[in-house]
């Protein structure tokens, strides 16, 4: 396997953990080193993908916001009338909130 992939699915890998710890524990309970016991690696190893707990919470919610808006704006390019707008906007709303159950904390 070549590095750029073998750097892909470690990053994965962790941001999985750390969706998972996030949502347990909340970002102020949340550990770095459970994190990373979470992913199956060791602490420096997610000290060097990401440099903090928030740059890391930060990177999963950006995410999961940039679904939300990925979402409206494929409701907007939807044909037909509203009621097709807001029915393709719920649907991707709601299969965000699903996926990423934390966002509504804030």
């Amino acid at each position: 396997m070549d590095k750029t992939k073998t750097k892909h699915n470690t990053e994965q890998l962790i941001l999985e953990a750390a969706r998972k710890v996030f949502i347990r524990k909340g970002l102020e309970g949340a550990r770095m080193q459970e994190i990373a016991d979470e992913a199956g690696i060791n602490k420096a190893l997610l000290h060097y993908y990401f440099r903090s707990k928030e740059k890391l919470f930060n990177h999963i919610f950006e995410a999961a916001i940039n679904g939300i808006f990925d979402g409206v704006n494929e409701s907007i390019h939807e044909e037909g009338d509203v009621f097709v707008f807001i029915e393709t906007f719920v649907s991707s709303y709601l299969s965000t909130l699903q996926a990423n159950p934390f966002i509504p904390n804030f």
